[in-house]
């Protein structure tokens, strides 16, 4: 010890330097604060962003999920409507054509539990024939007899739901409009509501509750994939309806994991290890702030950028779906005397996945011509392979010389909705551009337009089931196009409308294109500028022909 120095004045220059060391430095602090707000600013944002592209990813899943739904009420109504044609014509005697009909629909497994066919006499439904189980509803009940009434003047199918102590049906009443039969059908439904999902359908990664109506209650429910204690399903959530005879189906989905991309769901946590490490290298060492703080800024800047490529990316994908469209229709209509001929392919104005929507236009013969206006149920590759298989084939056995039914019929047989997705409703038609004659026969397509100088009436041809629902046989219409009319037909893009019945669509169509005057060209384009609209989901195709011969 140094004399006169005190032991204080020793110690008290070292406890000072302590302090001073294990002070925090106020940069420290800044940083710290600002690089935590920041961390958590960034990670909350692409949170949302994540959550954002999730919710929008499902709600493109439930779209198709409802279009898997349409196609099943497609076939149900194609099915019903296919046996309810065929009994007036045999005859209130003879139930066999019935019988045949609706045979391959009907069994354990099948399309429908039992189905029989009614006639009204005076206030009483009269049964003909049962094919399958026996009704659920007691047969000559009030209950029965009511319902089958109440489907006529109906112009959809009527569905009720029927519980009962060991098995749950769906129940469907339709009735022609125009006699006095009535088909009646019984859909098995499994008793726990719970209904399994195929590893590769459009359910696959999505839980879903489907319900009979516009309301989600207990009541209503169709079938589930969860136990039904677990509904209503947890967020993220989506909706759709689905047109269902006289009612709807409303479908309920949650995802069963997370459906958008790995980088996308890693991403919030990345930030925010990396924001935290930053933050505290930044902290530790003071002098380097300005360099972090610099890194960090090029990193945000570096997210929003990746953002914004995506966004690029989607738009590219779009363009390049339908440029593939686009490239598998007819590059060139090939010339057909006595012939005016006009074409228009319109891409749904939503998403990027492509549809199967086609038209061609075929020389056959010295005096012939052949015809194909087609759309294959949903989107994607595999909708737009099934309607390449379709198109090809079907010009395949046009140019063959074979008759539009018969080209139908052989087609029916190599497409099946069980091995490909989708169905695909066509019409077919060879004409003769001397005489102007056409034969037709239809696959569930919507009635083509016949226009004139003074009227605009759908053609009334032979329909039969879509191709895709089984082989069958086709029916063909042969008519005379008049000198200077015009044949229009269309698919089903360019008159429907969401919550809007299809005769309305169809009316609509009749009233605009039979107001235009003109060229063909300017009656195709004018008619599709008018009726698409802008929020419009689903392709357009149209083929316009009008036989001008020379005088």
């Amino acid at each position: 010890m140094t004399p006169g120095t005190e032991p204080g004045n020793q110690t008290q220059p070292r406890t000072q330097r302590t302090s001073r060391t294990r002070r925090v430095s106020p940069v420290a602090v800044v940083i710290c604060v600002v690089g935590l707000a920041l961390t958590s600013l960034a990670t909350y944002a692409t949170s949302r962003v994540d959550y954002n592209t999730e919710q929008r990813l499902l709600d493109v899943q439930t779209k198709q999920v409802g279009a898997v739904l349409s196609t099943t009420v497609l076939v149900i109504r194609s099915t019903l409507t296919t046996a309810l044609t065929v009994q007036p014509m045999a005859g209130s005697g003879d139930a066999s054509a019935f019988r045949k009909a609706v045979r391959s629909s009907v069994g354990p497994g099948k399309l429908f539990a039992s189905a029989s066919v009614w006639r009204r006499t005076g206030d009483r439904m009269v049964r003909l024939a049962n094919v399958g189980e026996a009704p659920s509803l007691k047969v000559g009940s009030p209950a029965q007899q009511k319902y089958l009434r109440a489907a006529f003047g109906q112009p959809e199918f009527i569905v009720r739901p029927i519980t009962l102590p060991q098995k749950r049906r769906i129940a469907y009443a339709l009735a022609a409009p125009d006699s006095s039969y009535v088909v009646y059908a019984e859909r098995a439904l499994p008793m726990n509501r719970r209904s399994p999902v195929d590893s590769d359908s459009a359910f696959s990664g999505l839980h879903y509750a489907i319900y009979i109506g516009s309301r989600a209650t207990p009541a209503a429910l169709v079938a589930t994939d969860v136990a039904p204690s677990s509904l209503p399903l947890s967020d993220p959530r989506a909706t759709a309806t689905v047109p269902f005879g006289n009612t709807v189906l409303t479908v309920v989905t949650s995802p069963r994991h997370h459906l958008g991309s790995a980088l996308s769901r890693r991403l919030p946590v990345v930030l925010l290890l990396g924001g935290l490490f930053l933050t505290a290298v930044a902290a530790f060492v003071g002098q380097q702030f300005a360099r972090r703080r610099a890194k960090a800024e090029e990193a945000t800047a570096l997210v929003t950028d990746l953002y914004s490529r995506v966004d690029a990316l989607y738009g590219q994908e779009r363009e390049l779906s339908v440029r593939l469209q686009r490239a598998l229709l007819p590059p060139v209509i090939p010339h057909v005397p006595n012939l005016e001929v006009a074409v228009e392919y319109v891409a749904g104005a939503h998403g990027v996945d492509i549809g199967g929507d086609w038209y061609s236009l075929i020389a056959l013969g010295t005096d012939e011509f052949a015809f194909v206006v087609g759309d294959v149920s949903g989107r994607g590759i595999d909708a737009v392979a099934v309607m390449a298989r379709a198109r090809f084939t079907l010009r395949a056995y046009l140019l063959r010389g074979d008759s539009p039914s018969t080209a139908l019929e052989m087609c029916s047989h190599q497409f099946d909705i069980t091995a490909d997705g989708h169905i695909a409703t066509t019409i077919v038609g060879v004409g003769n551009w001397r005489t102007g004659e056409i034969t037709v026969a239809n696959a569930g397509h919507p009635m083509p337009l016949l226009l004139t100088d003074h009227s605009a009436d759908f053609v009334e041809v032979a329909t039969g089931p879509p191709l895709g629902t089984g082989p069958t046989s086709y029916g063909s219409t042969t008519f005379s196009l008049p000198a200077g009319s015009t044949l229009f037909c269309f698919t089903d893009g360019l008159i429907e409308r969401r919550g809007e019945g299809i005769d309305t669509g169809m009316a609509r169509l009749a009233a605009t294109a039979g107001a235009s005057r003109g060229s063909v060209d300017h009656l195709v384009s004018d008619t599709v500028s008018a009726l698409r609209s802008t929020d419009a989901e689903d392709d357009i195709a149209v083929l316009a022909l009008r036989w001008v011969p020379e005088s």
